[in-house]
């Protein structure tokens, strides 16, 4: 009985395998490959392989659970199993053929995924495949060597870099030296020919480096010596050959004559070199130095007939090394690390500099601030690619290093000026979020410093998320300098952000700043953050900063100061107008105005702002009065079309308005209890002025928009000190503030924020 139990549990769990294996195929033939379900292909980036058969898509992962940490973004390689069948059947190709290229395509992922070296691509996911097609997933790229030289074939609509792109000779230089040191690893300690080195099997990624992958007719070193070596020659046609859409052997452009030959064909590491001569010729010279179609005859004469003139494009330095990398004889060849021993390469100091950074990480604190001191001088010479793909990604990977931040920052920065808002979220910023959150003393104050730039480079989530905490750290912070900083950027961090939450993150810490400081710059800094802040505010906040004003001002009367609360005196009345001017500003201006630290300019300031308002409550009221003390009435004033009377002067008060006719100052606000008369005459003796008539327009001066204490306020004030005031902010209700009526504050409707600092 419990052996007949057994038998139905093994058979139910076979059963249990098939249909588990059924179901996952039919959802594979729906959906697609797994890379396809687990990633969401943003856009194509390029092409790579044999023929230039994969489509590489850049891509994101569609759930959380498939998210990789080290790579935001992934490579995907697509091959279109199904479109590959049918432009094989319209070239009259066989079905054999077809199955034989795929099998080197699998050869290729499958060595990828065993191969694991800084100069090999890293493979996320392994191939998967389905009839319809294959995919995997790799780290992320930027396209194929073979793509950045403008061969863009199986490219649909080409990105924008790779339209017109130009490699300058330093960016190949140091992606030939990459390649090289794979190569050595390839043949030393994978003991693997590569055998397919072209521009369709380097890829760039996204940090700049140049890998190695194509490795679908890679052998290794002892099937090159044994007995299958004959089994692996390649054998190319006599006449000219387009077979790019299934090729079953490398490019005969790039391939070494050893595996060309019909007879006695061998291979080893020195074929590689060949390649590798080949691929470096066309990549400093612009042209392929064989361009036969796949024609064997067409190759071996032109190699046969090679002569020094073919070598005028190249630098000297290079041309006696790259001569015996690309010698018919095999033994004169030197091994890749030899040929980056050329003074092509070796004297060369900005590429010592590029490979110095290659391998920053395992250089000693010492080397390394040696190092940046002499980049400091030269990275300015570098072309914008270099920086962006060569220089940038090391010494974002090097910003995890609190002592060499202060020297790492400021190039970081300068560089990451030049990204569009994309490439800096997805390259830069991932670095920088680490120090935005630790930043103090120095980096503090340099990021301040260049908050704008990273304010206009973040989407809101990353601006709200780690951008404003390290702003309202520096509001906290002692350093008068990291204040000042703080309180420039204030203005332009507040107009990207929720007004509420400007109020509750922004505002108190400006309103901290001003009471408390002891620096004068600091306090100038933060009156002038007023003025700016003013546009984006409620007339509920603008009280708040006249309180807190005022509170300066009672013990602080210095000319930077008193001219900063004109400026934002002048603010508010461009946004609120007259009346709120004339309700609240002017009580606390009109104190002011005798201060005797005003010298006479900035007298004639603060008096020309309080006439100003004057007359514009004269132009509200049309009333003008004249220095005799004679009100003239204006015509336009009245309502309706009611003409005035004759004679537009009168001699005493203005008669009020009819009885039950609309008021001509009804939308001026009720009348004051306590006023007795519109109007008061004013002494008939006063000293005579020009008057202005009651037709004669009124022209307005206002202040300019520079704030006017910026000629006051010299930048050695830093370390000048005033007057703390000992008051904590928000403010408690005080008796003793009467000039300002904080009982009419009006709060504007809307949910409190709920982000917390």
């Amino acid at each position: 009985m419990s052996l007949n139990m057994k038998s139905f549990t093994q058979a139910l769990a076979k059963t249990a395998a098939v249909i588990e294996k059924t179901v996952q195929t039919t959802v594979q033939e729906v959906t697609g490959p797994k890379p396809l379900q687990d990633y969401d292909l943003l856009h194509q980036i390029g092409s790579a392989g044999p023929g230039l058969a994969w489509k590489l898509y850049s891509a994101k992962a569609a759930r959380e659970s498939t998210r990789t940490h080290q790579y935001p973004t992934v490579c995907v390689w697509v091959l279109d199993k199904k479109a590959l069948s049918e432009a094989r059947a319209r070239a009259g190709l066989t079905k054999v053929a077809e199955d034989t290229f795929l099998d080197v395509i699998r050869a290729d992922a499958a060595r990828l995924v065993r191969i694991r070296h800084p100069g090999v691509v890293h493979v996320v996911q392994a191939l998967d495949e389905n009839k319809n097609a294959m995919a995997m997933v790799t780290e992320p790229l930027f396209a194929s060597v073979a793509n950045a030289i403008g061969n863009l074939e199986n490219v649909g609509k080409v990105p924008k870099e790779l339209k017109g792109m130009e490699m300058g000779l330093l960016e190949v230089k140091h992606g030939l030296l990459q390649i090289a040191e794979s190569l050595d690893f390839l043949h030393n300690n994978a003991h693997l020919i590569h055998r397919a080195i072209s521009p369709e099997n380097i890829l760039i990624t996204s940090s700049g480096a140049w890998k190695l992958g194509g490795f679908g007719f890679a052998i290794t070193t002892d099937q090159a010596s044994g007995d299958l070596a004959s089994s692996q020659a390649f054998h190319y046609a006599e006449y000219d050959d387009e077979d790019s859409m299934l090729p079953l052997q490398p490019s005969l452009n790039y391939t070494a004559p050893e595996l060309v030959r019909s007879k006695a064909p061998s291979a080893g590491c020195s074929s590689d070199i060949f390649s590798f001569g080949c691929l470096a010729y066309q990549l400093i010279a612009h042209k392929p130095l064989f361009d036969c179609h796949n024609n064997v005859k067409m190759y071996m004469n032109t190699l046969n007939y090679l002569s020094s003139a073919a070598f005028s494009s190249i630098p000297p330095e290079l041309v006696p090394d790259l001569q015996k990398m690309l010698s018919a004889n095999e033994s004169f060849r030197p091994t890749a690390m030899d040929f980056t021993g050329s003074p092509f390469f070796r004297n060369d100091t900005r590429l010592r500099a590029l490979r110095f950074l290659d391998h920053m990480l395992e250089r000693d604190n010492m080397q390394k601030s040696e190092f940046l001191k002499a980049l400091s001088d030269m990275w300015k010479d570098f072309d914008t690619r270099v920086l962006r793909y060569k220089v940038l990604p090391p010494l974002c990977a090097e910003l995890r290093n609190m002592v060499m931040q202060p020297m790492i920052l400021p190039m970081v920065l300068t560089i990451a000026e030049s990204q569009d808002k994309i490439d800096f979220e997805l390259s830069t910023l991932p670095a920088l979020i680490p120090v935005l959150s630790t930043a103090a003393g120095e980096t503090l104050l340099l990021l301040v410093k260049h908050a704008e730039l990273v304010i206009n480079k973040t989407s809101q989530d990353n601006l709200i998320s780690h951008v404003l905490p390290l702003l309202v750290r520096a509001y906290d912070d002692t350093d008068p300098r990291i204040q000042e900083e703080v309180l420039r950027k204030s203005s332009f961090l507040a107009k990207q952000l929720d007004v509420q939450l400007v109020k509750q993150a922004i505002l108190p810490r400006v309103h901290g700043l001003a009471l408390k400081t002891t620096v004068a710059a600091v306090r100038v800094n933060a009156l002038l953050c007023f003025g700016d802040l003013v546009s984006t505010l409620d007339k509920h906040a603008i009280l708040d900063i006249l309180q807190t004003i005022q509170r300066c001002t009672a013990v602080d009367r210095t000319p930077p100061t008193l001219m900063c609360t004109l400026g934002v005196a002048n603010s508010i009345l461009k946004q609120h107008g007259v009346e709120f001017v004339t309700e609240h500003v002017l009580p606390l201006l009109t104190p002011l105005l005798t201060a005797q630290q005003l010298n006479v300019q900035q007298f004639a300031k603060y008096m020309l702002f309080v006439k100003d308002i004057l007359r514009m409550i004269e132009e509200k009221r049309g009333v003008t009065v004249t220095d005799s003390g004679i009100p003239e009435v204006k015509s336009s004033s009245f309502p309706n079309g009611i003409q005035p009377p004759a004679s537009s002067k009168t001699s005493g008060t203005v008669a009020p308005a009819a009885k039950g006719s609309t008021s001509w100052d009804e939308d001026w606000g009720p009348v004051s209890k306590g006023s007795a008369t519109a109007h008061r005459a004013l002494a008939s003796n006063s000293a005579p002025t020009p008057s202005i008539s009651a037709n004669q327009p009124v022209q307005l001066t206002f202040l300019q928009s520079e704030s006017p204490m910026t000629s006051a306020v010299s930048s050695k004030q830093t370390a000048v000190s005033c007057p703390p005031i000992d008051i904590e902010w928000p403010p408690r209700a005080s008796s003793t503030v009467t000039q300002i009526d904080i009982g009419n504050k009006q709060m504007d409707a809307g949910a409190t924020s709920t982000f917390k600092f």
